[in-house]
């Protein structure tokens, strides 16, 4: 089972191969998609950006520093143009770089190289640039003397999808011919987002090819140029969302991309990656005792739409989780915004600002708990006060449960088995309307202010108020 620990309040993932992973903070990922971090040196590292604009995808690569062990907030990297989105850098050495270049509709890219000694910008790869496939994400790399390029392309010759392909670089500068990476590497999927790690002297890449994990995997594979050992699943990295762009920096140190549970959204979870690290250990993380300083995170308020979950009935059960009930409210946003616009302050700085705060919340948990603590969790439940007062204690309670089914799916179940075992327990107290503001509306035709007014979305909440831990 995989193991999730909170230290300092970072998320820290440690896996059964000694791995810990760490997502970037707020200077780094947003709620835009962050791919491609390549640590350059022991204080910089360049990273590309996507974002959307008025309907139009926009992408950029940007810096960013490296200060007392934290990543400073990016700046926009000298290597942009106005004329083309840019993406997916690589160097060479410090004068050749490649990256990647789209037309403003994203449809049109293709790979260019800038070299400093010549001064010059976006020089096209002629044996590239001449056909019409889809070629991107170069990666560019030593085998002893000589000089390679990986990339991915949907060109002919392939195995199926998008493939590793490769180029030779003779010591001119003159680009070979392209070449299949090979059987070993490709498959009929896509195989995408080629690193050559020369610590261990394996290829790693991405692929959704069956019988993974889910969605994109990492994989490695011994070898170079097109012939390669079978790839093999780097399950130490994997989750069950797309997990690609890995890359080193140094022999047990390095960064991927992912979209994993944590990683930030709008509207759409999973929708877009963030840059998480990884690290190597010789040590378990987990041997070591920290506390989680999770008390700084509560009182927790947790939201709900009108008469949700499970509306129109009296019933105090529900099979519904938090996470589904949030991300249904969530997709209600434009709807609010039209009856109110003020609740353009409640989505994204209220309720999905507290649904990742849960989800650190819950990772923290899970450090107390795996480091020896019981724990009790007290939650109150309310209610607007738009229903009768039994209506809303009944409705109060399935809030409660929504959130209980919500902490037995967590994160592939890493909370259940410490639930059964009452190390985790929850004691609720159902308020209904009880504790409801006298200011919010209880007027069922005037839903202008007993459903959409910001007054009534804050009362129609579950809120864990204290966690108890005791060792």
């Amino acid at each position: 089972m995989n193991k999730i620990l909170i230290i300092a309040f970072i998320p820290v993932f440690v896996f059964s191969q000694d791995v810990v992973i760490k997502q970037l903070s707020d200077n780094i990922n947003t709620n835009n998609a962050e791919i491609n971090f390549i640590q350059i040196n022991d204080s910089s590292a360049l990273f590309t950006v996507v974002r959307q604009v008025n309907n139009t995808l926009e992408s950029n690569i940007y810096t960013a520093e490296l200060v007392g062990g934290n990543w400073k907030r990016k700046k926009f990297a000298e290597y942009n143009s106005k004329n083309f989105n840019t993406a997916n850098i690589s160097f060479l050495d410090s004068k050749k770089i490649f990256l990647s270049i789209c037309n403003k509709e994203m449809q049109e890219c293709k790979i260019v190289f800038y070299d400093q000694n010549k001064n010059s910008r976006f020089n096209d790869i002629k044996s590239l640039s001449s056909e019409s496939f889809f070629n991107t994400q170069a990666y560019v790399c030593k085998h002893g003397s000589q000089s390679v390029l990986y990339f991915s392309s949907d060109r002919k010759g392939g195995f199926g999808g998008l493939d590793i392909w490769l180029l030779v670089i003779d010591s001119n500068g003159n680009f070979g011919i392209p070449i299949n990476a090979g059987s070993n590497i490709n498959s009929l999927s896509d195989e995408i987002t080629p690193f050559y790690n020369e610590y261990n002297r394996m290829m790693y890449f991405s692929s959704n090819k069956k019988n993974g994990i889910g969605g994109f995997d990492v994989y490695r594979a011994e070898g170079s140029l097109n012939r390669w050992k079978r790839a093999e699943n780097v399950e130490s990295i994997n989750s069950n969302k797309d997990d690609l762009y890995l890359t080193f920096y140094d022999e047990n140190t390095g960064f991927f991309s992912s979209n994993r549970d944590g990683s930030k959204f709008i509207n759409e979870e999973y929708c877009c990656n963030d840059i998480f690290s990884f690290k190597y250990l010789n040590k378990r993380l987990d041997t070591i005792k920290q506390l989680s300083g999770i008390q700084s995170l509560l009182p927790l308020s947790l939201y709900f739409h009108n008469d949700e979950p499970d509306s129109n009935t009296m019933s105090r059960t529900t099979k519904k989780t938090y996470k589904e009930a949030y991300i249904s409210y969530f997709k209600m946003q434009s709807e609010y915004e039209r009856q109110n616009p003020n609740t353009n302050k409640f989505f994204e700085p209220v309720l999905q600002k507290n649904f990742n705060t849960l989800n650190k919340l819950l990772d923290m948990l899970f450090f107390d708990i795996t480091n020896g603590s019981n724990v009790e969790l007290l939650i109150k439940g309310y209610a607007s006060p738009l229903y009768s007062l039994s209506y809303n204690q009944n409705l109060s309670q399935r809030r409660i449960l929504s959130f209980k089914n919500y902490l037995m799916q967590y994160n592939n179940g890493i909370l259940k088995e410490y639930i059964y075992s009452k190390k985790l327990k929850i004691t609720e107290l159902p308020f209904g309307e009880s504790n409801a503001s006298h200011k919010v509306s209880d007027d069922s035709n005037d839903q202008k202010n007993s459903v959409y007014s910001i007054e009534a979305m804050l009362e129609r909440k579950i809120e864990i108020v204290k966690v108890i831990l005791q060792d």
